[in-house]
């Protein structure tokens, strides 16, 4: 009895690697420290505590794009492509605020890294399931129910923080996408130099705010004229909010929805206050940019309806089922033929292992009968 016990235990194994492996395209992390971003001068354009990767860009805050070339370790090489003028001219077509009788849609609101803190407030980076980044959030949602935008806030938890946070977090993705929400945000908190993240607004102390569009989604264009939109509309009322725009290798689940964004909430070395300041300060720009793209008045025309471009998510249960079943007859098969060196060995072995190992599992449960 105890060989098949071994075999099923491999195969158990070998099964959990292949389902539980992380998505290639999801996001990474460092696990300390931060990446310095340079350009061809050696002017520092960018810190980061996110992974980067040869092709990804940023877009400064005075809308300069720069394509990363090199990484090596904690340093990255860029080069300056180009200006984008037209996030410029976005800030002239945005409103300002949104029209009175528009209708008002949802935004939903949730954290990937729940553990995320703020150092000079909490004393630590991360604390796991009491993150203060959860306060930014609630925040966010309450200042956006002030300015009479529904909001959903969800607290589920996705710990730990490690490769497989997105693929937790889209779960609860899925699940707010249910009631049709017009916008959603996954609120985080950076790893880098308080001097990369500080700045003043009216005169207050807040800390900056990166936007995050993943590369390796079919919503890309769609998400990346949201995002801007985003930055010209902050940039015209709150200038200095914005650190700028970040193109990365991943997807951060925003292949469910076009009208995804990541927003990083300063760094661990703001504190709370400023965060939750800025989170504010940014949600007063959220109903303009939802009038300005017709989700109110979409919403108003046809209650209930998608919004448009609205990609639900699939379901991939089946096609999970199929790869444990593939991969535990792989497992045997591997077992089989390396245990006995040849697949007519193998084929022997196996009408031996199914008449005496399964005969035994029969004969126990007549005994026990």
């Amino acid at each position: 009895m105890y060989r098949l016990f071994i075999i099923f235990a491999l195969i158990a194994i070998s099964s959990m690697t292949i389902c539980f492996a992380s998505n290639p395209y999801d996001p990474q992390e460092l696990l300390s420290g931060y990446i310095t971003v340079v350009d061809e001068h050696g002017t520092i354009i960018m810190q980061t505590g996110l992974s980067i990767h040869t092709g990804d860009e940023f877009i400064d805050e005075d809308n300069r794009v720069f394509e990363i070339l090199i990484t090596e370790g904690n340093l990255a090489k860029a080069r300056y492509v180009r200006t984008e003028t037209d996030i410029a001219m976005e800030a002239l077509i945005v409103p300002v605020q949104a029209p009175a009788d528009s209708a008002a849609p949802l935004v939903a609101v949730y954290h990937t890294h729940t553990d995320e803190s703020y150092i000079p407030t909490d004393g630590k980076s991360t604390e796991r399931g009491k993150g203060s980044i959860m306060e930014v959030g609630k925040a966010f949602s309450d200042r956006l129910v002030e300015l009479g935008i529904r909001a959903e806030h969800s607290t589920a938890l996705h710990d730990p923080h490690d490769a497989n946070a997105y693929q937790r977090s889209r779960r609860t993705f899925a699940q707010l996408l249910k009631n049709q929400p017009a916008a959603l945000f996954d609120i985080h908190r950076d790893s880098a130099p308080l001097s990369a993240y500080r700045t003043k607004i009216n005169g207050e102390d807040a800390a900056k705010i990166l936007l995050v569009v993943g590369r390796q989604n079919q919503n890309r264009q769609t998400t990346m004229s949201y995002a801007k939109s985003l930055k010209a509309a902050t940039d015209q009322k709150y200038k200095g909010l914005i650190r700028g725009i970040f193109i990365a290798h991943g997807n951060y689940n925003q292949d469910l929805n076009p009208r995804a964004i990541l927003a990083e909430m300063g760094t661990q070395y703001n504190s709370l206050s400023q965060a939750k300041r800025s989170a504010a300060l940014f949600a007063d720009i959220v109903p303009a940019i939802l009038a300005s793209s017709g989700a109110g008045t979409a919403r108003a025309a046809t209650p209930g309806a998608a919004v448009a471009n609205y990609f639900p998510p699939q379901d991939n249960s089946w096609q999970d089922i199929l790869m444990i079943v593939g991969a535990i007859g792989l497992g045997a098969a591997a077992f089989l033929f390396l245990s006995t060196g040849s697949w007519q060995e193998a084929k022997e072995k196996f009408r031996k292992f199914r008449n005496t190992e399964f005969g035994d599992l029969i004969r126990f449960r007549k005994k026990r009968r």
